[in-house]
């Protein structure tokens, strides 16, 4: 039917030239006359010749399809867009359309959707001019290096300088699959073509180093050191309950998060990686509150799917306090190029070493938190807001600490000048304890609000540093005094991955 009827609009097309009398008396006429001023470039016409065409026609998919073109010229492309997923409603085998779709997905950086569209058109046109380039560069940019070159190999055209960006991205896949000899080939074809293309350059470039590209390494480390204010790390109350007002609580930390991460097992879309970070404060005016913890990480990456099992062995003034087995699934769903949402479960198992006086203050307990994080980016990722919701429940031994909560989180990045990012994060806490505390002879309510400030900044030649300065205050409100407390923390530190 698709090329049928498109033959059909040709046919009446050159009629309506040939014989003016015919499109002016014609049902077709409106279709006759769009095509004309398509043609002549006229599209504010054309579509409105067109949206006619499409009342009279509602079943035919070239309509909406044309239409879908004509929106394109106009540079309209989410209308367009629109158009031609109506032209797939009523031929979802429209392989024109899902080509069309296909390549604005590309230029709108949203590679999983182009791939969905083009590979359509694939199966049934694998000689479709250049469809194999596309393809590949669209697997290239999802970092699946194999499939790209699979669809680079299989490219047809007769363009030159698509002939070159098929070399020169077959060559970047090599080197990064880590065949530098093949990988060279294809950069000497690419200059070959044409020594005074744009891809020349970066291609000789990369025949001078050897090995093109590194393969990429198994064993990453990160080391990130602060200096903190912290004006009541001990949490003393705002009132002067038992007198705790009169207690030293401020201090000058020194951090440092040490983490090695090896990746055991790596395929184009999945990942192992094993690792063990070590965490440390120091309190120079409160020494008996330092702060050391051991973590053992397993992660797997499967897509959009990442799950993480860690045990953490923490210690309070070097002595063990906690022992915590986590397990938290991720997932994470692109719905377009600028929406994406993160799904997440977190299960705990906590163990603290202490004894308490009295079994309703055991704090050892099961935690289950679930919730969602939804990011709208712009310019790539650079500025973004994010808001979410989680949802905590927690099932400890001791009646005291048996509670259940919620969380909502607001904020927003926004990068300026210089490449210096500017963090805002608002969160909301409420907490309600089961039970009633045997202290205090009341249900705890508390209700906790933070907001956190910052700039960061990538530094050194490979951005592998960064450097930041962050200040947080959180207020603690409860119906018990003895919760109820303020304090703020100023940081300042910097980051280096190797």
């Amino acid at each position: 039917m698709e090329r049928g009827f498109r033959f059909s609009l040709v046919l009446l097309f050159l009629l309506g030239i040939l014989y003016p009398s015919f499109s002016q008396g014609s049902k077709y006429q409106f279709l006759i006359s769009g095509m004309k001023e398509y043609k002549e470039g006229n599209y504010e016409k054309a579509l409105e010749d067109f949206s006619k065409a499409e009342k009279l026609f509602p079943d035919d998919a070239d309509i909406p399809f044309y239409i879908g073109l004509t929106y394109l010229q106009l540079d309209k492309k989410e209308k367009a867009i629109e158009y031609f997923k109506k032209t797939l409603k009523i031929n979802s085998n429209y392989l024109d359309a899902h080509f069309q779709l296909g390549m604005i997905f590309i230029q709108e950086k949203n590679y999983k959707d182009a791939i969905s569209h083009l590979e359509r058109v694939f199966r049934q046109q694998p000689e479709k001019e250049n469809l194999g380039y596309f393809l590949g560069y669209a697997y290239f940019n999802l970092g699946n290096y194999k499939k790209a070159l699979y669809y680079f190999e299989k490219n047809k055209t007769s363009d030159k300088s698509i002939e070159q960006l098929n070399l020169y991205y077959s060559g970047l896949s090599k080197t990064y699959l880590g065949k530098t000899k093949e990988a060279q080939e294809f950069y000497k074809r690419v200059i070959e073509i044409d020594p005074s293309s744009p891809l020349a350059q970066p291609s000789k470039q990369l025949l001078a180093i050897r090995p093109v590209i590194s393969k990429e390494k198994r064993l990453n480390f990160e080391l990130t050191v602060r200096l903190q204010y912290d004006d009541n790390l001990i949490l003393v109350p705002t009132t002067n309950v038992y007198n705790l007002r009169d207690r030293k609580r401020k201090t000058i930390i020194e951090l440092l998060y040490f983490k090695g991460e090896y990746t055991i097992l790596k395929t184009p879309q999945s990942q192992f990686l094993a690792s063990y970070g070590l965490y440390q404060t120091i309190c120079n005016s409160l020494r008996d509150n330092d702060v050391q913890n051991h973590i053992f990480s397993l992660d797997y990456l499967f897509k959009n799917f990442r799950l993480t099992y860690s045990y953490d062995h923490l210690l309070s003034d070097y002595k063990s306090f906690l022992y915590r087995h986590t397990l938290r699934p991720i997932l994470i769903i692109q719905e377009t190029s600028k929406n994406l949402t993160l799904f997440q479960y977190t299960f705990q198992n906590k163990t603290f070493k202490d004894t308490p006086l009295f079994d309703e203050d055991r704090r050892n307990a099961k935690n289950h938190e679930i919730g969602f994080v939804h990011f709208l980016r712009f310019n790539q990722g650079k500025h973004f807001f994010k808001v979410g919701y989680f949802y905590d429940r927690e099932f400890a031994k001791g009646d005291n600490w048996d509670y259940q909560g919620n969380k909502g989180l607001v904020g927003f990045q926004y990068t300026l000048p210089k490449e210096i990012r500017f963090n805002l994060d608002y969160e909301y806490k409420n907490y309600h304890y089961e039970d009633i505390n045997i202290f205090f002879d009341k249900h705890r309510k508390d209700i906790e609000r933070s907001l956190t400030i910052g700039l960061s900044k990538d530094i050194g030649k490979d951005k592998d540093k960064t450097i930041f300065l962050e200040y947080s205050r959180t207020i603690n409100s409860s119906n018990i005094a003895l919760y109820d407390y303020k304090k703020n923390l100023v940081s300042v530190g910097m980051s280096w991955r190797w």
